[in-house]
């Protein structure tokens, strides 16, 4: 800020850039009439000519004493376009601060707290339902479980019970097998040691209790599920509110960050380059060949 004014006379951007650009071309003449600069003339002459003719004129003492106050005069020159391109660079850097302002730095600046962006809330787990289930409920579930699956083991296709009741069937109806042949000839016969009936009875009782155990243990999981799926909508519903307000929110800080960067800018575009004492001179030198 040591660049600039809001109060007073001092320089815009584009006035500063103008005197810079001024002092530059001012340098360069004054450098190129040093560089131009002999300290002896030059005359030429053909032989058996009457008067020589001069190329070049030397300066003179005068001319030479000025070299000291042009060198000046380049030196406050190029201070002058130092000062004014760092106070054009200064200005520009806070106007790209501001312009780059985050909403975190706009929310120190002001003392806002900005709360964090809402997430979903846990939902419930199967384990987590059953965890809080009285342990009696919880242990019946282990065992209609475990019930069912023994059950369904045995008697679904491929199960021992169900194998051993379709070999009683088939060798109901064919009681008697032939292997060899000739005197080597062997004939199995296969004789039934339970009753048909029990077995089916014994499998068809298996069937219910399978039923029964099934249709319990999808009882208690459809229970399970119910509990999920509501913990699933009340954690989504809160989620959905949480970040309707989170986002509402932040809509009215962004809306106030951009009215106080709108504002800062206009702050800083209002703030005017000043020319310290030391190079009013040089300055005033260079504004006048602006005029001129």
């Amino acid at each position: 800020m040591i660049f600039f004014t809001n109060v007073g006379r001092g320089l815009t951007s584009t006035s500063a850039n103008h005197i810079a650009n001024l002092a530059k071309e001012m340098i360069r003449n004054t450098e190129t009439s040093l560089e131009e600069m002999t300290f002896y003339s030059t005359h030429v002459a053909l032989i058996g000519g009457d008067k020589p003719n001069m190329l070049n004129r030397g300066v003179g003492n005068e001319e030479v004493a000025e070299v000291i106050p042009k060198l000046h005069k380049i030196a406050d020159a190029k201070s002058l376009i130092a000062w004014l391109r760092e106070a054009i660079k200064a200005k520009e850097r806070l106007m790209n601060e501001v312009k780059n302002l985050t909403l975190q730095e706009y929310a120190d600046i002001e003392g806002i707290k900005l709360r964090e962006q809402p997430v979903l809330g846990a939902i419930l787990t199967e384990d987590e339902y059953f965890a809080g289930k009285p342990i009696g409920e919880r242990c019946r579930y282990y065992e209609l479980e475990t019930l069912a699956a023994t059950i369904g083991k045995a008697i679904h296709p491929d199960g021992v019970f169900a194998d051993a009741r379709k070999e009683l069937q088939t060798k109901a109806t064919k009681p008697h097998t032939v292997e060899g042949t000739g005197r080597d000839t062997l004939i199995y016969t296969y004789t039934s040691t339970v009753d048909e009936s029990v077995v089916e009875d014994v499998y068809f009782r298996l069937q219910k209790q399978y039923r029964e155990a099934q249709a319990q243990l999808n009882s208690m999981k459809h229970e399970c599920q119910k509990a999920i799926e509501e913990s699933s909508v009340d954690a989504k519903s809160r989620y959905t509110q949480e970040m309707a307000d989170w986002t509402n929110e932040r809509k009215l800080i962004e809306a106030r960050k951009s009215e106080y960067v709108e504002k800062k800018l206009k702050d800083i575009n209002d703030l005017r380059i000043i020319v310290p004492e030391s190079l009013s001179e040089i300055y005033s030198v260079v504004s006048d060949l602006g005029k001129a």
